[in-house]
């Protein structure tokens, strides 16, 4: 009887999910997001590219190769490109060695070292929208910058920093690395710790200075990771557009554009004009897709061997 009842029993508690299908359920949400917002839409602009389409339905009509032709020949597009390049290389070539040496200073372990990594990535967590309207008002002709500059008798008149290229493009890497160099610092400061204390402590049995151990153990140490480091750096700085719009608006005259401040400001809805070809903006947002994976694939062939320094 005791046997029945136990069959019966068993028949009757509900079936536990397997682990995987129970894993899946609790992404289901993130995937359903990933393809609805980010696979669908770039499925719909690489199939528009090949339409001249202005938002009707009624006056779409297919032109082929042609809006991948008339981009070979955009001024616009190309020009900005090369304003997306220096603006990577200024930002870069500031970014990542003042959070390499921040780092180091912060790895000693010294008194405060926590809060002072805490205040330097705080910058991270505002919104850009936000980084790029403090940095305006910052530089503005009568903003903070220029008082400043005047009350120390640096300047005589206020600089209109927005008034020509060089200057704004000065401004966007300032505030840009202000933003962003304190997650690169925190990469480092991960990367520093994990490096053996028994090396710098050999080191010190030989007699190499703190500058020799610098550049003969701590840099070929962090190398594999300082490479991912820098490609995060390249990647995101080469992503730049909605910042560029809030603090620029890529002026003067679309000097400052970069590509993704073009592309937005030129072809999405609600920046553009309203009977823009959307379909050939995204045949630019393809090939710039193309671009940027050259791009990777060159960087991650051109700096293979930092992953076996040692």
């Amino acid at each position: 009887m005791s046997t029945i009842t136990k069959t019966i029993n068993k028949n009757k508690s509900p079936k536990r999910l397997s682990d995987s299908t129970q894993c899946y359920l609790l992404i289901s949400l993130q995937i359903i997001g990933f393809l609805v917002f980010t696979i669908y839409p770039i499925i719909w602009a690489v199939s528009k590219s090949w339409f001249y389409y202005n938002g009707v339905d009624a006056e779409t009509s297919f032109v082929g190769w042609e809006n991948f032709a008339i981009a070979f020949s955009d001024a616009k597009y190309w020009s900005s490109w090369i304003v997306t390049f220096k603006f990577t290389f200024y930002k870069i070539i500031i970014e990542i060695p003042l959070a390499l040496v921040l780092a180091t200073l912060l790895s000693k372990g010294r008194k405060g070292s926590n809060a002072f990594r805490s205040i330097f990535y705080l910058p991270n967590i505002i919104s850009v929208a936000i980084v790029g309207v403090m940095v305006s008002n910052l530089f503005d002709y009568f903003g903070v910058m220029n008082k400043i500059l005047s009350a120390l008798g640096l300047v005589k008149n206020p600089i209109d920093w927005f008034a020509n290229s060089s200057t704004s493009l000065g401004v966007l890497v300032a505030g840009s690395t202000w933003s962003s160099f304190g997650i690169n610092m925190l990469y480092f400061c991960a990367a520093l710790n994990n490096v053996p204390k028994d090396m710098y402590e050999a080191a010190d049995i030989d007699g190499a200075g703190k500058i020799r151990q610098f550049f003969n153990i701590t840099i070929p140490m962090i190398a594999p990771v300082a490479s991912t480091i820098l490609l995060l750096a390249i990647n995101g700085t080469l992503h730049v557009g909605e910042y560029i719009l809030v603090t620029t608006g890529g002026g003067p005259a679309g000097t400052t554009n970069t590509v993704g401040s073009y592309l937005i400001d030129a072809f999405v809805p609600g920046f553009a004009d309203t009977a823009v070809n959307i379909g050939y903006g995204c045949a630019l947002a393809l090939i710039t897709t193309v671009i940027y994976s050259v791009i990777a694939v060159i960087y991650s062939k051109s700096t293979k061997k930092l992953q076996n320094i040692y």
